[in-house]
Protein backbone atom coordinates (compact mmCIF):
# COMPACT_ATOMS: atom_id res chain seq x y z
CA UNK A 1 0.00 0.00 0.00
CA UNK A 2 1.00 3.65 -0.42
CA UNK A 3 0.00 6.96 -1.93
CA UNK A 4 -0.37 7.53 -5.66
CA UNK A 5 3.06 7.41 -7.40
CA UNK A 6 4.80 6.43 -4.16
CA UNK A 7 6.70 3.65 -5.94
CA UNK A 8 4.49 0.67 -5.03
CA UNK A 9 4.89 -1.03 -8.41
CA UNK A 10 8.67 -0.52 -8.31
CA UNK A 11 8.86 -2.04 -4.83
CA UNK A 12 6.64 -4.96 -5.90
CA UNK A 13 8.72 -5.62 -9.03
CA UNK A 14 12.03 -5.51 -7.13
CA UNK A 15 10.66 -7.90 -4.51
CA UNK A 16 9.65 -10.34 -7.26
CA UNK A 17 13.08 -10.06 -8.93
CA UNK A 18 14.90 -10.59 -5.62
CA UNK A 19 12.69 -13.55 -4.62
CA UNK A 20 13.84 -15.50 -7.68
CA UNK A 21 11.26 -18.25 -7.18
CA UNK A 22 8.85 -19.73 -9.74
CA UNK A 23 5.14 -19.01 -9.70
CA UNK A 24 4.90 -15.40 -8.51
CA UNK A 25 1.90 -13.25 -9.46
CA UNK A 26 1.71 -9.45 -9.41
CA UNK A 27 -1.85 -8.21 -8.92
CA UNK A 28 -2.61 -4.49 -9.22
CA UNK A 29 -5.55 -2.73 -7.63
CA UNK A 30 -5.73 -0.50 -10.72
CA UNK A 31 -7.32 -3.44 -12.57
CA UNK A 32 -10.37 -3.25 -10.31
CA UNK A 33 -11.73 0.23 -10.97
CA UNK A 34 -15.50 0.14 -11.35
CA UNK A 35 -17.14 0.52 -14.75
CA UNK A 36 -18.26 4.15 -15.14
CA UNK A 37 -21.68 5.18 -16.43
CA UNK A 38 -22.10 8.06 -18.94
CA UNK A 39 -22.33 10.82 -16.33
CA UNK A 40 -19.25 9.48 -14.52
CA UNK A 41 -17.38 9.25 -17.83
CA UNK A 42 -18.17 12.93 -18.46
CA UNK A 43 -16.82 13.84 -15.01
CA UNK A 44 -13.67 11.80 -15.61
CA UNK A 45 -13.07 13.59 -18.93
CA UNK A 46 -13.11 16.92 -17.03
CA UNK A 47 -10.85 15.54 -14.23
CA UNK A 48 -13.82 15.83 -11.86
CA UNK A 49 -14.21 12.13 -10.95
CA UNK A 50 -12.59 10.89 -7.74
CA UNK A 51 -10.54 7.80 -8.67
CA UNK A 52 -8.87 7.83 -5.22
CA UNK A 53 -12.06 7.23 -3.21
CA UNK A 54 -12.86 3.69 -1.97
CA UNK A 55 -16.16 3.82 -3.90
CA UNK A 56 -14.19 3.94 -7.17
CA UNK A 57 -13.02 0.33 -6.68
CA UNK A 58 -14.85 -2.98 -7.11
CA UNK A 59 -13.80 -4.50 -3.78
CA UNK A 60 -16.26 -7.39 -4.09
CA UNK A 61 -14.62 -8.59 -7.32
CA UNK A 62 -11.13 -7.93 -5.93
CA UNK A 63 -11.70 -9.98 -2.76
CA UNK A 64 -13.22 -12.81 -4.82
CA UNK A 65 -10.24 -12.88 -7.21
CA UNK A 66 -7.64 -12.80 -4.42
CA UNK A 67 -9.45 -15.51 -2.47
CA UNK A 68 -9.45 -17.82 -5.51
CA UNK A 69 -5.78 -17.10 -6.28
CA UNK A 70 -4.82 -18.03 -2.71
CA UNK A 71 -6.57 -21.39 -3.24
CA UNK A 72 -4.46 -21.97 -6.34
CA UNK A 73 -7.32 -21.45 -8.79
CA UNK A 74 -7.14 -19.62 -12.11
CA UNK A 75 -9.11 -16.36 -12.40
CA UNK A 76 -10.06 -13.74 -14.95
CA UNK A 77 -8.75 -10.26 -14.10
CA UNK A 78 -10.11 -7.12 -15.81
CA UNK A 79 -7.73 -4.94 -17.82
CA UNK A 80 -8.32 -1.22 -17.20
CA UNK A 81 -7.67 1.43 -19.87
CA UNK A 82 -6.69 4.72 -18.20
CA UNK A 83 -6.97 6.75 -21.42
CA UNK A 84 -10.67 5.87 -21.85
CA UNK A 85 -11.49 5.28 -18.14
CA UNK A 86 -13.00 1.89 -18.96
CA UNK A 87 -12.38 -1.86 -18.82
CA UNK A 88 -11.16 -3.48 -21.99
CA UNK A 89 -13.19 -6.26 -23.55
CA UNK A 90 -10.43 -8.86 -23.06
CA UNK A 91 -9.77 -9.99 -19.48
CA UNK A 92 -6.43 -11.48 -18.44
CA UNK A 93 -6.15 -15.03 -17.10
CA UNK A 94 -4.08 -15.27 -13.91
CA UNK A 95 -3.18 -18.50 -12.12
CA UNK A 96 -2.70 -19.22 -8.44
CA UNK A 97 0.95 -19.02 -7.34
CA UNK A 98 3.45 -19.64 -4.54
CA UNK A 99 3.62 -15.89 -3.88
CA UNK A 100 1.02 -13.23 -4.73
CA UNK A 101 2.23 -9.62 -4.59
CA UNK A 102 -0.76 -7.27 -4.44
CA UNK A 103 -0.35 -3.48 -4.71
CA UNK A 104 -2.72 -0.53 -4.65
CA UNK A 105 -3.41 2.84 -3.05
CA UNK A 106 -6.25 1.41 -0.94
CA UNK A 107 -4.84 -2.07 -0.39
CA UNK A 108 -5.47 -1.75 3.39
CA UNK A 109 -8.83 0.06 3.21
CA UNK A 110 -11.17 -2.94 3.17
CA UNK A 111 -11.67 -5.30 6.14
CA UNK A 112 -12.32 -8.41 4.01
CA UNK A 113 -9.26 -7.64 1.92
CA UNK A 114 -7.06 -7.21 5.01
CA UNK A 115 -7.96 -10.73 6.18
CA UNK A 116 -6.40 -12.16 3.00
CA UNK A 117 -3.05 -10.37 3.38
CA UNK A 118 -0.28 -12.35 5.10
CA UNK A 119 2.23 -9.48 5.08
CA UNK A 120 1.41 -5.76 4.85
CA UNK A 121 3.99 -3.30 3.48
CA UNK A 122 3.41 0.47 3.38
CA UNK A 123 5.54 2.46 0.90
CA UNK A 124 6.15 5.91 2.40
CA UNK A 125 7.37 8.56 -0.08
CA UNK A 126 7.55 12.37 0.28
CA UNK A 127 4.45 14.15 -1.10
CA UNK A 128 6.49 16.43 -3.40
CA UNK A 129 8.17 13.44 -5.03
CA UNK A 130 4.80 11.72 -5.46
CA UNK A 131 3.34 14.80 -7.17
CA UNK A 132 6.27 15.09 -9.60
CA UNK A 133 6.05 11.37 -10.46
CA UNK A 134 2.28 11.61 -10.96
CA UNK A 135 2.69 14.58 -13.31
CA UNK A 136 5.25 12.69 -15.40
CA UNK A 137 3.18 9.49 -15.50
CA UNK A 138 -0.24 11.01 -16.24
CA UNK A 139 1.05 13.37 -18.94
CA UNK A 140 3.45 10.97 -20.70
CA UNK A 141 1.66 7.61 -20.25
CA UNK A 142 -2.03 8.49 -19.92
CA UNK A 143 -2.35 11.49 -22.24
CA UNK A 144 -3.55 14.00 -19.61
CA UNK A 145 -2.86 17.76 -19.58
CA UNK A 146 -0.88 19.38 -16.76
CA UNK A 147 -3.77 21.62 -15.64
CA UNK A 148 -6.11 18.62 -15.28
CA UNK A 149 -3.52 16.55 -13.39
CA UNK A 150 -2.82 19.35 -10.86
CA UNK A 151 -6.54 20.06 -10.47
CA UNK A 152 -7.26 16.38 -9.79
CA UNK A 153 -4.34 16.12 -7.37
CA UNK A 154 -5.48 19.00 -5.16
CA UNK A 155 -9.19 18.17 -5.41
CA UNK A 156 -9.08 14.38 -4.96
CA UNK A 157 -5.64 12.74 -4.67
CA UNK A 158 -4.23 14.73 -1.74
CA UNK A 159 -7.44 14.73 0.38
CA UNK A 160 -7.96 10.99 -0.29
CA UNK A 161 -4.39 10.23 0.77
CA UNK A 162 -4.85 12.13 4.05
CA UNK A 163 -8.27 10.60 4.76
CA UNK A 164 -8.10 7.00 3.48
CA UNK A 165 -4.49 6.00 2.74
CA UNK A 166 -2.13 7.59 5.24
CA UNK A 167 -4.10 6.37 8.33
CA UNK A 168 -3.77 2.74 7.15
CA UNK A 169 -0.02 2.84 7.86
CA UNK A 170 -1.07 1.71 11.36
CA UNK A 171 -1.97 -1.79 10.10
CA UNK A 172 1.32 -2.22 8.18
CA UNK A 173 3.84 -4.83 9.28
CA UNK A 174 6.68 -2.98 7.53
CA UNK A 175 7.01 0.68 6.46
CA UNK A 176 9.40 1.28 3.55
CA UNK A 177 10.64 4.90 3.38
CA UNK A 178 11.95 6.06 -0.03
CA UNK A 179 10.24 3.20 -1.87
CA UNK A 180 12.26 1.15 -4.34
CA UNK A 181 15.57 2.79 -3.33
CA UNK A 182 15.43 1.31 0.17
CA UNK A 183 17.33 -1.91 -0.54
CA UNK A 184 17.75 -2.79 3.15
CA UNK A 185 13.96 -2.89 3.64
CA UNK A 186 13.50 -4.86 0.41
CA UNK A 187 16.05 -7.45 1.57
CA UNK A 188 14.17 -7.88 4.87
CA UNK A 189 10.88 -8.41 3.03
CA UNK A 190 12.44 -10.97 0.67
CA UNK A 191 14.03 -12.84 3.59
CA UNK A 192 10.67 -13.02 5.37
CA UNK A 193 8.87 -14.36 2.28
CA UNK A 194 11.60 -16.98 1.77
CA UNK A 195 11.23 -18.09 5.40
CA UNK A 196 7.47 -18.49 4.92
CA UNK A 197 8.02 -20.51 1.73
CA UNK A 198 10.42 -22.81 3.62
CA UNK A 199 7.70 -23.46 6.21
CA UNK A 200 5.25 -24.35 3.43
CA UNK A 201 7.81 -26.71 1.84
CA UNK A 202 8.38 -28.36 5.23
CA UNK A 203 4.63 -28.95 5.59
CA UNK A 204 4.43 -30.29 2.04
CA UNK A 205 7.18 -32.87 2.70
CA UNK A 206 5.85 -33.86 6.13
CA UNK A 207 3.64 -36.58 4.59
CA UNK A 208 6.64 -38.63 3.39
CA UNK A 209 6.66 -42.02 5.06
CA UNK A 210 3.06 -41.53 6.19
CA UNK A 211 0.05 -43.60 5.00
CA UNK A 212 -1.48 -42.50 1.70
CA UNK A 213 -4.52 -40.22 2.03
CA UNK A 214 -7.94 -41.86 1.82
CA UNK A 215 -8.79 -39.72 -1.22
CA UNK A 216 -6.03 -41.43 -3.24
CA UNK A 217 -6.90 -44.81 -4.74
CA UNK A 218 -4.13 -47.05 -6.09
CA UNK A 219 -4.80 -49.90 -8.51
CA UNK A 220 -4.14 -53.20 -6.70
CA UNK A 221 -0.69 -54.60 -7.50
CA UNK A 222 -1.93 -58.05 -8.61
CA UNK A 223 0.34 -60.66 -10.28
CA UNK A 224 -1.31 -59.70 -13.59
CA UNK A 225 -0.51 -55.96 -13.11
CA UNK A 226 3.05 -56.77 -12.02
CA UNK A 227 3.48 -59.03 -15.04
CA UNK A 228 2.45 -56.25 -17.43
CA UNK A 229 4.77 -53.75 -15.68
CA UNK A 230 7.61 -56.26 -16.07
CA UNK A 231 7.05 -56.32 -19.82
CA UNK A 232 6.72 -52.56 -20.42
CA UNK A 233 9.72 -51.73 -18.18
CA UNK A 234 12.03 -54.22 -19.87
CA UNK A 235 14.49 -52.48 -22.21
CA UNK A 236 14.29 -55.47 -24.61
CA UNK A 237 10.50 -55.21 -25.04
CA UNK A 238 9.45 -54.53 -28.63
CA UNK A 239 7.43 -51.44 -29.58
CA UNK A 240 4.30 -53.47 -30.40
CA UNK A 241 4.42 -55.31 -27.06
CA UNK A 242 4.97 -52.06 -25.16
CA UNK A 243 1.89 -50.47 -26.79
CA UNK A 244 -0.29 -53.60 -26.32
CA UNK A 245 0.43 -54.01 -22.59
CA UNK A 246 0.33 -50.26 -21.90
CA UNK A 247 -3.18 -50.20 -23.36
CA UNK A 248 -4.18 -53.14 -21.16
CA UNK A 249 -2.92 -51.33 -18.06
CA UNK A 250 -4.74 -48.15 -19.07
CA UNK A 251 -7.98 -50.10 -19.53
CA UNK A 252 -7.62 -51.67 -16.06
CA UNK A 253 -7.02 -48.20 -14.63
CA UNK A 254 -10.14 -46.78 -16.34
CA UNK A 255 -12.23 -49.76 -15.13
CA UNK A 256 -10.97 -49.11 -11.59
CA UNK A 257 -11.85 -45.40 -11.85
CA UNK A 258 -15.39 -46.19 -13.05
CA UNK A 259 -16.11 -47.92 -9.73
CA UNK A 260 -16.07 -44.47 -8.06
CA UNK A 261 -18.88 -43.06 -10.22
CA UNK A 262 -22.24 -42.36 -8.52
CA UNK A 263 -24.36 -45.52 -8.82
CA UNK A 264 -27.90 -46.25 -7.68
CA UNK A 265 -29.51 -49.58 -6.84
CA UNK A 266 -31.93 -50.96 -9.45
CA UNK A 267 -33.92 -54.16 -9.86
CA UNK A 268 -34.11 -55.76 -13.31
CA UNK A 269 -35.82 -58.87 -14.67
CA UNK A 270 -33.60 -61.49 -16.30
CA UNK A 271 -34.58 -63.44 -19.49
CA UNK A 272 -35.29 -66.41 -17.19
CA UNK A 273 -37.96 -64.37 -15.39
CA UNK A 274 -36.01 -63.89 -12.15
CA UNK A 275 -35.08 -60.52 -10.62
CA UNK A 276 -31.58 -59.22 -10.13
CA UNK A 277 -30.53 -56.51 -7.66
CA UNK A 278 -27.98 -54.43 -9.54
CA UNK A 279 -26.41 -50.99 -9.97
CA UNK A 280 -26.87 -48.30 -12.60
CA UNK A 281 -24.99 -45.04 -13.32
CA UNK A 282 -26.85 -42.25 -11.53
CA UNK A 283 -26.25 -39.45 -14.03
CA UNK A 284 -27.14 -38.69 -17.65
CA UNK A 285 -23.76 -38.75 -19.40
CA UNK A 286 -20.03 -39.11 -18.73
CA UNK A 287 -17.46 -36.67 -20.15
CA UNK A 288 -13.76 -37.43 -20.44
CA UNK A 289 -11.18 -34.63 -20.66
CA UNK A 290 -7.60 -35.37 -21.68
CA UNK A 291 -4.77 -33.01 -20.74
CA UNK A 292 -2.49 -33.03 -23.78
CA UNK A 293 -0.23 -34.65 -24.64
CA UNK A 294 0.10 -37.66 -22.33
CA UNK A 295 -3.57 -37.69 -21.38
CA UNK A 296 -4.51 -38.35 -25.00
CA UNK A 297 -2.93 -41.81 -24.84
CA UNK A 298 -5.69 -42.97 -22.46
CA UNK A 299 -8.60 -41.82 -24.66
CA UNK A 300 -8.84 -45.14 -26.52
CA UNK A 301 -9.10 -47.11 -23.26
CA UNK A 302 -11.81 -44.73 -22.03
CA UNK A 303 -13.92 -44.95 -25.20
CA UNK A 304 -13.53 -48.76 -25.17
CA UNK A 305 -15.24 -49.13 -21.79
CA UNK A 306 -17.64 -46.14 -21.83
CA UNK A 307 -20.23 -46.24 -24.59
CA UNK A 308 -21.02 -42.88 -26.28
CA UNK A 309 -18.70 -40.92 -24.00
CA UNK A 310 -18.05 -37.28 -24.90
CA UNK A 311 -14.42 -36.14 -25.03
CA UNK A 312 -12.79 -32.79 -24.38
CA UNK A 313 -9.17 -31.63 -24.55
CA UNK A 314 -7.02 -29.11 -22.67
CA UNK A 315 -3.60 -27.93 -23.80
CA UNK A 316 -1.37 -26.30 -21.16
CA UNK A 317 1.87 -24.64 -22.25
CA UNK A 318 4.48 -22.35 -20.71
CA UNK A 319 4.28 -18.66 -21.57
CA UNK A 320 7.92 -17.96 -22.47
CA UNK A 321 7.54 -14.25 -21.62
CA UNK A 322 6.42 -14.90 -18.02
CA UNK A 323 7.59 -18.46 -17.42
CA UNK A 324 4.10 -19.30 -16.13
CA UNK A 325 1.76 -22.06 -17.39
CA UNK A 326 -1.22 -20.97 -19.48
CA UNK A 327 -4.20 -22.77 -20.96
CA UNK A 328 -3.37 -22.48 -24.67
CA UNK A 329 -6.45 -24.31 -25.87
CA UNK A 330 -9.56 -25.94 -24.42
CA UNK A 331 -12.33 -27.77 -26.24
CA UNK A 332 -15.22 -29.06 -24.17
CA UNK A 333 -18.37 -30.91 -25.27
Amino acid sequence: CGGSASGKTTVATRIIEALDVPWVVLLSMDSFYKVLDESQQALAARSDYNFDHPDAFDFELLVSVLRKLKKGKSVKVPVYDFTTHSRRREWKTVYGANVIVFEGILAFANKELLKLLDMKVFVDTDSDIRLVRRLQRDIMERGRDIVGVIKQYHKFVKPAFEQYIEPTVQVADIVVPRGGENFVALDLIVQHVHSQLEKVRALASAHQGQPLPKTLSVLENTPQVRGMHTIIRNKDTTRDEFIFYSKRLMRLLIEHALSFLPLKSVTVETPQGTTYEGKRFHRQRITGVSILRAGETMEQALTAVCKDIRLGKILIQTNHATGEPEVSGARSP
